[in-house]
């Protein structure tokens, strides 16, 4: 059996884990202790003492090799979509970059950076910046939406005037419950700017959410990785699709799970769309958010930041929050697909994942905006916490959810 050593950011050893045992939990008469998984993957947030175990700083050589990559690239007159390696060139910090990809994928799965902000960039400047770096983490950039939105804008934009509950859980202030964003592999985080009270972010895994699960409440961890879990598609045709929101897949474990996702859309008729949720599904649903509270780690970020982490192997969740009369929160989002690395999708978590990374009716262009949209257009179809590409054929509005 080879083992592989998980590394820490700096390229020193953490810890060894079996390429071939993490994440197995073997079927049949077996001990409840060996249907745990296993892996660095399996932590709670007390095993996060101090941030330097998961914090990639960028020292002064390092915001060089940005500001060189950054103006490197704007010589050659390239569009945002073209961002890569072979034209954001970071000889040093590359190879650090490409360390916490293996640490998303085989390692603890997350990673933060910080200082950037070091750089004094303007926001164009920035998200060119924001791209170049994680394209040593990821190749693959998904579409958010089917206009072609390969960024998203995650604030409460003080020139809307939508009121807050019309409006996606995304471009509001209040708290969002744990879940993964359906679909995606890598959930990047740029922070443009925090809150002024509150709005912690918190990661948990969804491998130690199902050990103490099988451990303590297996009927609950039977109902997640049972494949009837209705998921709404569109609200117009009131369409959905069954499936788990755990798969045990390649001796891995992945979660798919959107709370406000699951069920019939609440502007349904009664008998109409998907099926409501049975006692034991939603019982099961108040676990996940309970048992993921219970060993959550609360990241501080902080004006340019970045965030990257697994969003097959953890949950994330926030707080509510407040802005200030002049500030607002605000987060730019990518999904991200490292093409060697990354998870063998399952079947039954393919729709909403193919529909990012492989569209079969493509945009006519991939869109990078730079800011907000001027004006908040109130979108037909508001269920979710996350952003969800709707299957819907009638001009439906998909806006992003969070």
């Amino acid at each position: 059996m080879s083992a592989l050593s998980a590394v820490s950011l700096d390229g020193r050893s953490l810890a060894s884990a079996s390429r071939h045992d993490a994440g197995k939990v073997p079927h049949g008469s077996r001990t409840r202790s060996q249907r745990s998984l296993t892996g660095p993957l399996v932590w709670r947030g007390d095993d996060f003492q101090r941030p330097c175990t998961y914090t990639l700083q960028l020292e002064e050589r390092d915001l060089q090799e940005v500001q060189q990559a950054l103006e490197n690239f704007k010589k050659l007159g390239l569009v945002k979509d073209e961002v890569g390696p072979s034209n954001f060139a970071l000889p040093t910090l590359g190879a650090r970059l490409e360390t916490c990809a293996r640490t998303l994928h085989i390692g603890h799965g997350f990673v933060v950076i910080k200082g950037l902000d070091g750089c004094k960039f303007d926001v164009e400047d920035s998200v060119v910046a924001y791209l170049g770096i994680a394209s040593y983490i990821a190749d693959q950039r998904g579409q958010q939406n089917k206009d072609g939105d390969v960024l998203t804008h995650i604030t409460s934009y003080k020139q809307w005037t939508v009121p807050m509950d019309l409006r996606h859980g995304i471009h509001s202030q209040m708290a969002l419950p744990f879940h993964n964003d359906m679909g995606c592999d890598i959930l990047a985080l740029q922070t443009r700017h925090g809150a002024h009270k509150e709005g912690g972010t918190y990661l948990s895994s969804a491998w130690t959410l199902l050990n103490d699960l099988l451990r303590d409440e297996p009927h609950v961890a039977k109902a997640l990785l049972t494949p009837d879990w209705p998921v709404q598609v569109s609200r117009s045709k009131a369409s959905h699709y069954l499936a788990p929101l755990l798969v045990l897949q390649d001796d891995k474990l992945m979660a798919s799970m959107d709370p406000n996702r699951l069920g019939p859309h609440h502007t349904c008729a009664p008998g109409r769309g998907p099926p409501v949720l049975t006692a034991n599904q939603r019982y099961a649903l108040e676990r996940v958010s309970v048992v993921a509270r219970k060993n959550e780690l609360r990241l501080s970020l902080e004006s340019g930041d970045l965030l990257f982490f697994n969003n097959w192997g953890l949950l994330h969740r926030r707080d509510a929050y407040q802005d200030s009369a002049i500030t607002s929160r605000h987060l730019v989002r990518l999904w991200l697909r490292n093409s060697s690395l990354g998870w063998t999708v399952p079947e039954g978590m393919l729709l909403p994942w193919q529909e990012a990374y492989q569209p079969k009716n493509g945009p006519a262009a991939r869109l990078y905006a730079l800011h907000p949209p001027a004006e908040y257009k109130v979108p037909k179809y508001s269920a979710g916490s996350a952003a969800f590409l709707i299957e819907d054929s009638d001009g439906s509005d998909d806006e992003n959810q969070h």
